[in-house]
């Protein structure tokens, strides 16, 4: 997580990126093709196979480098999501932050009005590694929400998306 002081602006914009822990596993996966590259090599008859080899192990490392930039910008008006695509939700438009755990690793979930989940690119988990980090960031964005969602700010989800996400009823 980074923290930058936008010049004119009172407050600070957090940005909060992929942890470059994310990178093992893609490197991982560029070296098995880097060796299946090589393994083709040593073999006359897969030779035409090792173009392939290097341009996935190629890919693999350019996406995981592009990757790093991807994230969250908290700004006092609202969480900017930096992925493929671009996203801004203002904070009054946020019904609750919650964390995701699937298959090992962790990320955050924001709920909008509409009901549906909006997973973010950062602050994430896997297995051991970052479990303090992501903590650090689902609390750091959590809070950062229940400051700027403004006072007149009040739950509007339907009863049963509620349920499903188990939060409180305001009742």
């Amino acid at each position: 997580m980074t923290i930058e002081q936008s010049t004119g602006q009172a407050e600070a914009v957090v940005k909060v990126r992929t942890p470059r822990y994310a990178l093992v596993q893609p490197l991982l996966s560029a070296g098995l093709y880097l060796l299946l590259g090589a393994s083709a090599w040593a073999r006359e008859n897969t030779r035409e196979f090792i173009p392939f080899w290097m341009a996935m192990a190629s890919v693999t490392v350019a996406l995981s480098l592009w990757e790093l930039t991807w994230g969250v910008d908290l700004t006092p008006e609202s969480v900017n999501l930096r992925g493929f695509c671009r996203r801004s939700i203002a904070w009054p438009e946020v019904q609750a932050v919650l964390r995701y755990e699937r298959a090992g690793s962790r990320t955050v979930n924001l709920i909008p009005k509409n009901g549906r989940p909006v997973r973010l690119r950062g602050p994430r988990s896997f297995w051991w590694m970052g479990a303090a980090a992501y903590e650090r960031d689902f609390h750091h964005i959590e809070q950062w929400w229940q400051s700027h969602r403004g006072e007149s700010w009040r739950p509007l989800l339907p009863e049963a998306v509620r349920n499903q996400y188990g939060l409180p009823n305001p009742h």
